[in-house]
């Protein structure tokens, strides 16, 4: 059950951490300018830079931002802490994951009003913001399962943080949105690089549906639940652990 309280004190705790902020709404907007000075006149070129830094928005706020915050948490024993109050395991990550997708939306808002209106760029059709509201908040789903079942896994900052930051400008090198490396066929396979491919010619029309993403992204999803049902079963068995 979502408890208003529990809410409110989640948004607090992301609006503490300043990594979470920088990368969540400073980051995508910044970088997306400064490379698309390049492009000013060449609008293929300025929607494919658009959509590449957008997907890159729940990746850096839950893979560097919420990472940091949540492993220190656990290492810390705050969550335990909280969990022998009565704010159950699952209810921490319930409460967690729906603050994180607020920001994720709210900074995808305005990463989209400061882009667009910039290079004075078209709003994508109703029914293309739909689907990429959908792609963030099933991204975020995503990322946020990985850095949990991490964290809860490993339990130590440190550990935790050098992972996530790896893979981090791993899937951004390997999607071509950091830097030119051939790494041959593999990036087509993240969902990241499928979603950029797909709808940079599409942003404006308004029968486009690429259900594939989502069907991906929601094969992820349920994998990632049967692989955290059998961690957290195991973990409320051995409480001590955690």
């Amino acid at each position: 059950m979502i408890q208003k309280r529990k809410l409110v004190f989640e948004f607090q705790n992301l609006l503490g951490n300043m990594i979470t902020l920088f990368f969540g709404f400073a980051f995508a907007p910044m970088m997306a300018l400064v490379f698309g000075s390049s492009y000013d006149n060449v609008p293929q070129a300025l929607n494919q830079l658009y959509l590449s830094f957008f997907s890159t928005i729940p990746l850096s706020m839950v893979f560097v931002g919420f990472s940091s915050l949540f492993s220190q948490e656990v290492e810390h024993g705050f969550t335990l802490r909280a969990e022998l109050f009565g704010y159950s395991r699952v209810s921490q990550a319930l409460h967690k994951f729906i603050a994180l997708t607020g920001f994720v939306l709210l900074s995808s808002i305005i990463y989209s009003w400061i882009f667009l209106s910039h290079f004075n760029l078209p709003l994508p059709s109703p029914s293309i913001m739909v689907q990429m509201a959908i792609f963030q908040i099933l991204s975020t789903a995503v990322y946020f399962m990985i850095i949990f079942l991490l964290t809860m896994i490993l339990k130590k900052f440190s550990q935790v943080y050098g992972i996530s930051m790896i893979s981090y400008f791993a899937i951004m090198i390997i999607s071509g949105i950091m830097g030119n490396m051939n790494v041959g066929k593999l990036g087509n396979y993240l969902p990241i690089k499928l979603f950029i491919t797909d709808y940079t010619k599409h942003l404006n029309d308004t029968d486009y549906i690429s259900g594939k993403i989502g069907l991906y992204l929601l094969i992820l999803l349920g994998i990632l639940g049967v692989i955290m049902k059998v961690v957290v079963g195991n973990k409320n068995g051995n409480k001590h652990q955690y």
